[in-house]
């Protein structure tokens, strides 16, 4: 189960939209803190940024930057701008080094700090810098613990998560489904991801369930709770749940098909199961073969329908290369008194060959032409039972009783 939805840690992190650095407003830098040649210089690359011209916006940063005092807030506040402008050409490392070089000069107001911090956390995400990631962004949730601080939390469990962190990784993402009234689908996937990989499966089928709640149609999630039932052994929860798959027609193959059968039976419920079966052998949902009429048969005789237990043998029988299932057949007509059934399963058992129990097929064929006062052909066959080791004592026996010896 852990390797089926391995790769499902990394849906939380696909689905987040990168919050990427949005373009400065210039206008709204206080007009004391930077050069009206500066302000100029940086109100010319945003203009490019506005139009997408994003290469030239880079140049124009990049070659204003060795004008300026290290470590002033100019500097900053043009990496700041360089930072964004990588973003947006997905060049996020680059984008990264420029955003930790603005936050090194130690010129940004705090909350041109605290952002430029949460962004830098988003994109070591974004470039697979787990332990940077969380290492910038749980000083920031700690300084900003708002429960609507989601994407954050969302960030910081998929980190985790990523560095196999799993424990770290479970109280951010419980806490975003905690405290959403719809958490969104990937949110849950996550959850549900860990708790796979904690081996804490009431707690993933805890989640499972709010999953099948809002996505009901999603086959995926159904199978998702049985296994994990089974997995718990609460195998009748496993079967419900399986049932009402079914009945949503979620469950098709043939191999899910007879899973759902073979649960029914192990809890007990072979009418059901052979209901189950029936149905789908007419239907052709399962294949019409000699071992799944078998099935059905043992079903139906584990509920005690005998008739129908029988009609499903004697087609597994026809269909089967061997004689076997006839014989197996022939064994419940003699065990009901039905002889003249009998005799013509066990003489078509004979037919078809490949007995593993040939002497006995002769001793009950035998005591069935016998039971029909067919005195002549019940002593032929105790005669064949006689050449068999296991079943010349008994056929001689039998002989000996209807005179079979005399003359």
């Amino acid at each position: 189960m852990k390797n089926t939805l391995g790769n499902s840690l990394k849906i939380g992190l696909i689905s987040l939209s990168l919050c990427l650095l949005a373009p400065p407003v210039y206008a709204e830098e206080k007009p004391t803190t930077i050069s009206p040649w500066v302000y100029k210089q940086l109100s010319k690359a945003e203009a490019l940024i506005g139009k997408q011209a994003y290469p030239q916006a880079r140049q124009k940063l990049k070659k204003i930057l060795p004008e300026l005092d290290k470590n002033s807030y100019e500097q900053a506040i043009t990496l700041r701008s360089l930072a964004s402008v990588y973003a947006l050409e997905n060049q996020y490392q680059k984008a990264a080094k420029s955003l930790e070089q603005a936050l090194a000069t130690q010129a940004l107001s705090e909350e041109q700090n605290q952002e430029a911090l949460l962004n830098l956390g988003q994109l070591y995400m974004a470039t697979e810098q787990y332990q940077k990631a969380v290492n910038t962004l749980n000083p920031w949730l700690k300084q900003h613990p708002d429960t609507k601080n989601t994407q954050v939390r969302i960030l910081l469990a998929n980190a985790y998560a990523q560095l196999k962190q799993y424990r770290n990784a479970l109280p951010y993402i419980e806490h975003v489904v905690k405290h959403s009234k719809k958490p969104k689908e990937s949110w849950l996937q996550l959850n549900l991801a860990i708790n796979y990989e904690l081996e804490n499966y009431p707690a993933a089928a805890s989640v499972l369930r709010k999953l099948l709640a809002q996505y009901p149609d999603k086959k995926n999630y159904w199978q998702q709770l049985a296994s994990v039932y089974q997995q718990t052994q609460q195998t009748s929860k496993a079967l419900a749940i399986k049932h009402l798959a079914y009945k949503k027609g979620f469950i098709s193959s043939e191999a899910e098909l007879l899973q759902l059968f073979n649960l029914f039976l192990y809890t007990k419920q072979p009418y059901q199961a052979a209901n189950l079966l029936n149905k789908e052998l007419d239907r052709q949902g399962v294949k019409q073969t000699a071992a799944n009429w078998e099935l059905l048969a043992n079903a139906w005789t584990r509920a005690r329908e005998y008739k129908k237990a029988i009609n499903a043998l004697e087609k597994a029988s026809s269909l089967h290369e061997k004689g076997e299932l006839y014989l197996q057949l022939g064994r419940i007509h003699v065990e009901q008194e039905l002889w003249q059934a009998a005799i013509s399963a066990i003489n078509k058992a004979l037919k078809k060959g490949s007995l593993k129990q040939t002497g006995e097929a002769y001793i009950l064929l035998g005591m069935s032409y016998y039971e029909t006062q067919q005195l002549p052909p019940a002593k032929q066959a105790f005669k064949k039972a006689q050449q068999y080791r296991k079943t010349k004592k008994s056929a001689g026996q039998w002989l000996s009783y209807i005179g079979g010896n005399a003359g």
